[in-house]
This record gives C-alpha cells, structure tokens and sequence, in this order.
C-alpha cells in the first residue's frame, strides 16, 4: 500500500512559522556570540531591564518575539476569515 499525503495548508503555515522561529533564533544566537567579541558589549537595558549580551539570551529574545508576532499574526486571520462570506 502507498500512503497518499497531502500537504494541508495549516500544516505547511505551521512548519514555516517554526522554521523562520529557529532560524530568527540562531541568527539571535549568531549575534549574541558576535556582538560581545566584536564591540565588548556585556549587556543591554531594555525597558529598563539589564540583559546580558549572550548566544543564549539573544536566541531567547529572537525566537520569542517572533513566535508571539507570528501566533498573533495568525489568530487575527483566523477570526477575520470566519467572517469572510465567499471563503471556500
């Protein structure tokens, strides 16, 4: 028997969201490994919070902000879309 999958389109928006989350993270780690050899940064403030500069924290930050950005993307469009008429 041959199993016939198809891609659906959830699932291929899904894997792309992970695939820019991981690699918006290692670019986050890249950074984070870069920015203190380069320029001696140890650490940054923001919103008033220190932050050390580190390959772990800049792939934290990276992953996260993108994550939430994309979910939030993609919630809106779903609850839009519920009230699309002529959606198929």
């Amino acid at each position: 028997m041959t199993a016939d999958r198809r891609l659906g389109g959830r699932r291929v928006v899904g894997g792309l969201c992970l695939v820019l989350i991981a690699a918006t993270a290692t670019f986050g780690a890249i950074l984070g490994y870069a920015l203190p050899v380069m320029t001696d940064l140890e650490e940054i403030t923001v919103l008033e919070v220190v932050v050390p500069v580190t390959p772990a924290t800049f792939a934290l930050y990276g992953g996260v902000t993108v994550g939430v950005f994309l979910v939030t993307f993609l919630l809106v469009v779903q609850f839009v879309s519920r009230f699309d008429e002529n959606a198929v």
